[in-house]
C-alpha cells in the first residue's frame, strides 16, 4: 500500500468547482479528503476531523489563508499540523514573508495538477513527521544542548576537549561538503534555467555578472564592475523594456517582465527576473535575477492565444471572443450613447459547398471576410460567429448611420461573383440589425433579436435588410411554431430518419471501422438536415428528447442485427446533448436498457464535445464513469478549438478524440495545422487514446493525416452519409 493511503488532507478553496474536482481525484490517494470552502468551516473540520496536512488558498473570503494559519497555529492541538499556503499568480517578497509569519510550512503559487497536490501533501507530511521524531527525541527542544563537561582530577579534561574538539571540527568539514555540494547543485539548475546571472548593490550598481555556458544572448560580462545597470546594457535592450526595468528596481519588490533585445537581423525576447535580498541588519543590499531567452515560447504563445479567439479559417475573432467584446461594450455604455450589431447571413452559400465542394466554400468565405474587413470602420468588431454567419458590431453609431453603413456592404455583396474552376456564382445576403443601448438586457438577448432580424430578412425573400422590432416577435414565433410541430410530429409519428457516415481506421483500407450516427426529419415529404430544425430544438430545450429517441433506435437496430448476423464495424458514434448529459432520467433510461445488452453497448460511442465537456465536467465524468462500466466507449468531439485543449485529455476519461476541421483541412498548407495536429495525435498515443480526423475531403489530406499517425479518418473523400435502413416499427420510440 502507498504511504499516502494513511494520510488524511484538508483542502480549503472557496472554488466550488475546483475543490469537487480535487476531492474526486485525490480520494484514491489519501486516506480521507476533507474540503472546506472558507476558514471558518475549515477551523470546523479540523476540531472534529484532526486532518494530517491542511492546504489552503491565500484568498479566501471573510478571513485570508494566512490569518486563518495564524489562528490555526495558535491551538496548541494544531501547532504541528503543516499548513501549505497558495496563491495566484506571481510570489512577492512579502508574500514569502507573509507565510513566513504565518506559520506556514509553505507558500506557493497555485497548482494546477493533482500530480502536484500529491507531492505537496507528502512533502509536507514527511517534514511534519520528521519534526515530530526529532523533537520527541530531544524533549521536544529542536535546539542541540552542548555538551556537559566532565571534570577530572587525573588531566582526562585536556583529552576529552580534544575529542570533542575532533567531532566538531569533522562535523564542520560535512557541513562544509554538504554546503559544497548544494552550491555547485544550485549552480547546474541555475545554468539550466537561464541564461545570464546578474547582481546589483543597493544603487542598482552591477557587482557581478556571469553567461550561461555558450552566451546565447551575446551580453557583455566584462567591465562591469559598479556600473549602473541600466547604462551597462542599455544598447542591448529596448527603450521600453530599460524604462519598465528601471521602474521596477526603483520600487525595489521582486518583478518578472518581458523585454526585446536589440538586434538588427532577428527578434529576440527575454525574460528579466529580479529578485531583492537583504543584509544580515535587515537593510536592502540589491537585486539578483536571471535573463533567459524566451523568444520561442513567447511567439508560440501568441499563436496560440491567437488561435484561441480567432475563426481558424478567415481570421476573424470566433464567436467567444466576439460575446465577451461585445459584452465590454455593452458594460461600457454611457446613458446616450448606443451601438449597432449587424447579424450577417449568406444566401446560396449551401449551393456553392454542395455543387462544388467545401474547399470552394472555404476559399468564399476567405474572399467574403477579406471584403468584410475593407468595409468596416476602423474601431468596429468583426466576426465569423457560424458556418456562414458573421457579426459585426458598429461601436457608437445610430440607426441612420448604420443603414447607410450596411447598404454600403449589402450592394457590394450583390456585385460580388465568386469564380472557382471555370463557373461563377452570385451571392445574397441577408441582414439584421438591433440596436444596443444601455439597457438590463443580456448579451445572449442581443444575438437573438439580431438573429430574428436577420430571420426576418430571409423570410422576406432573402438578400434584405431589417431592422429589429416588434412586429416580427410575432412572425419569428410563427416560425418557431410551425418546426416546434414538425419536429414533434417526427419524434411521435416516427418520422425521424437515421444515417450513418463510415469512418475508417488507417490500418485497413478497404474497410469501414466504424460510423457516426446523424438524424435527418421527413417533412413536406423531403428530408431535411438538422440545420432546419436544431436551432429550435436548442432554443425550447428538446435535445434531450431528440437524443433519446436516436438512443433508443439505436439500441434497438443493434440489438436486431447482433441476432442476426451480427454487428458490423468496431463502434457507432452517437452524439449527446449538454442537456442530457447533465440529466439523471436520461442516464437512468440509457443504462436500463444497456445493463443486460453488453454485446450492444461494447459497440456504442457516446460522443460530446470538448466544450459541453468542460462546462460540465462532474456531470461528463460521473456519465462516462458509469457507462464505461456498461462496456461503451467516448469521443471528445471539436477538439482543439479549447485554449487548454491539451491539459483537458488529462481530466478526461475518453476514449477517442476528433480533432476540428478547421486544423485538419488546413495540413497541407499550414505548418501550424499540420503541427497541431500532430502535437494533439502524439500525446493523445502516449495516453492510449485514439485520434479520428474529420473533414477529410482530399487525397492529399489523407496522406498527411496518415503520415502523422492518425488512426482513423472520417469525411467525404473516405465516404458520405447514408441512410441506415431499419425496420417499421409500431410505435415510436418512447421520448
Amino acid at each position: 500500500m502507498h504511504q499516502t493511503k494513511n494520510i488524511s488532507v484538508l483542502l480549503v478553496d472557496d472554488d466550488a468547482d475546483l475543490m469537487q474536482y480535487w476531492v474526486a481525484q485525490l480520494e484514491g490517494h489519501f486516506r480521507r479528503v476533507y474540503h472546506a470552502s472558507h476558514a471558518y468551516e475549515a477551523l470546523e473540520v479540523l476540531h472534529r476531523k484532526h486532518p494530517d496536512v491542511v492546504l489552503s488558498d491565500v484568498e479566501l473570503p471573510e478571513m485570508d489563508g494566512a490569518t486563518f494559519c495564524q489562528e490555526l497555529k495558535q491551538h496548541s492541538a494544531f501547532q504541528s499540523t503543516p499548513v501549505v499556503l497558495y496563491k495566484s499568480g506571481y510570489l512577492t517578497l512579502e508574500d514569502k514573508r507573509m507565510g513566513a509569519r504565518s506559520g506556514a510550512e509553505r507558500i506557493i503559487c497555485k497548482p494546477s495538477t493533482v500530480k502536484e497536490v500529491v507531492q505537496l501533501v507528502e512533502d509536507a507530511y514527511a517534514s511534519s513527521q520528521m519534526h515530530r521524531l526529532v523533537g520527541d527525541s530531544r524533549g521536544g527542544d529542536l535546539s542541540v544542548p552542548a555538551p556537559e563537561p566532565v571534570v577530572r582530577n587525573d588531566g582526562g579534561y585536556a583529552d576529552y576537549l580534544t575529542r570533542q574538539l575532533g567531532e566538531t571540527i569533522n562535523q564542520l568539514k560535512k557541513e562544509q561538503q554538504a554546503l559544497s555540494t548544494a552550491l555547485n547543485r544550485f549552480k547546474d539548475f541555475a545554468e539550466c534555467g537561464a541564461d545570464f546571472f546578474w547582481e546589483t548593490d543597493f544603487d542598482m550598481r552591477l557587482q557581478f555578472v556571469s553567461a550561461g555556458p555558450d552566451n546565447r544572448l551575446f551580453l557583455p560580462t566584462g567591465n562591469f564592475e559598479n556600473r549602473l545597470f541600466a547604462d551597462f546594457f542599455a544598447s542591448h535592450f529596448s527603450e521600453d523594456g530599460l524604462r519598465e526595468l528601471e521602474a521596477h528596481m526603483k520600487r525595489g519588490v521582486a518583478f518578472d517582465m518581458t523585454c526585446e533585445l536589440n538586434r538588427d537581423r532577428d527578434l529576440r525576447i527575454v525574460r528579466i527576473i529580479g529578485q531583492p535580498f537583504f543584509l544580515a541588519t535587515g537593510t536592502f543590499g540589491g537585486f539578483r535575477g536571471t535573463i533567459a531567452d524566451i523568444t520561442a515560447a513567447q511567439l508560440n504563445s501568441e499563436k496560440l492565444y491567437f488561435a484561441a479567439h480567432h475563426d481558424a479559417l478567415t481570421g476573424l475573432l470566433n464567436v467567444r471572443a466576439f460575446e465577451s467584446a461585445l459584452k465590454n461594450a455593452m458594460q461600457s455604455l454611457q446613458e446616450d450613447e448606443q451601438h449597432i450589431l449587424c447579424y450577417l447571413d449568406l444566401d446560396f452559400f449551401k449551393e456553392v459547398n454542395d455543387s462544388v465542394g467545401h474547399r470552394a466554400g472555404d476559399e468564399l468565405l476567405i474572399q467574403l471576410a477579406d471584403l468584410f474587413r475593407k468595409k468596416v470602420r476602423a474601431n468596429d468588431i468583426l466576426a465569423r460567429i457560424g458556418g456562414d454567419e458573421f457579426a459585426i458590431l458598429l461601436r457608437h453609431c445610430g440607426l441612420d448611420q448604420a443603414r447607410r453603413l450596411v447598404q454600403e456592404l449589402h450592394n457590394s455583396i450583390k456585385t460580388f461573383r465568386f469564380f472557382w474552376e471555370g463557373r461563377t456564382f452570385e451571392l445574397g445576403l441577408s441582414i439584421g440589425l438591433v440596436e444596443v443601448n444601455r439597457s438590463s438586457l443580456t448579451v445572449e438577448e442581443v444575438l437573438d433579436f439580431a438573429d430574428q432580424a436577420c430571420y426576418a430578412a430571409k423570410r422576406s425573400g432573402r438578400n434584405q435588410i431589417h431592422v429589429f422590432g416588434d412586429e416580427e416577435v410575432s412572425g419569428k414565433l410563427v416560425g418557431d411554431a410551425m418546426w416546434l410541430e414538425r419536429f414533434h410530429n417526427a419524434v411521435n409519428g416516427d418520422d425521424l430518419v437515421l444515417f450513418v457516415q463510415p469512418i475508417r481506421k488507417t490500418t485497413q483500407r478497404g474497410s469501414r471501422g466504424a460510423w457516426e450516427v446523424l438524424v435527418r426529419m421527413r417533412s413536406e415529404e423531403k428530408l431535411v438536415g438538422p440545420q432546419e430544425f436544431m436551432s429550435v430544438v436548442h432554443r425550447y430545450q428538446l435535445a434531450r428528447i431528440l437524443d433519446l429517441w436516436v438512443v433508443n433506435r439505436m439500441i434497438e437496430w443493434l440489438g436486431e442485427v447482433a441476432q442476426e448476423s451480427g454487428i458490423p464495424g468496431e463502434f457507432y458514434s452517437i452524439n449527446i446533448s449538454a442537456d442530457s448529459l447533465c440529466d439523471k432520467d436520461f442516464k437512468a433510461h440509457v443504462h436500463s436498457r444497456l445493463e443486460n445488452a453488453p454485446e450492444v453497448a461494447q459497440h456504442i460511442c457516446f460522443e460530446i464535445t470538448e466544450s459541453t465537456a468542460m462546462e460540465n465536467l462532474s456531470n461528463a465524468m460521473q456519465f462516462i464513469d458509469d457507462m464505461h462500466r456498461l462496456g461503451c466507449r467516448f469521443a471528445l468531439d471539436d477538439f482543439g478549438t479549447g485554449f487548454s485543449s491539451l491539459a483537458h485529455l488529462k481530466n478526461l476519461p475518453v476514449d477517442y478524440v476528433k480533432l476540428d476541421g478547421l486544423f485538419v483541412r488546413g495540413i497541407t498548407d499550414d505548418a501550424v495545422d499540420y503541427g497541431l495536429v500532430k502535437a494533439v495525435t502524439d500525446i493523445a498515443g502516449m495516453m492510449d487514446i485514439k485520434v479520428i480526423a474529420e473533414y477529410v475531403e482530399s487525397d492529399a489530406v489523407e496522406r498527411k493525416l496518415r503520415e502523422i499517425g492518425v488512426d482513423y479518418l472520417q469525411g467525404y473523400h473516405i465516404g458520405h452519409p447514408e441512410m441506415l435502413e431499419m425496420k417499421q416499427r409500431k410505435q415510436a420510440a418512447p421520448a
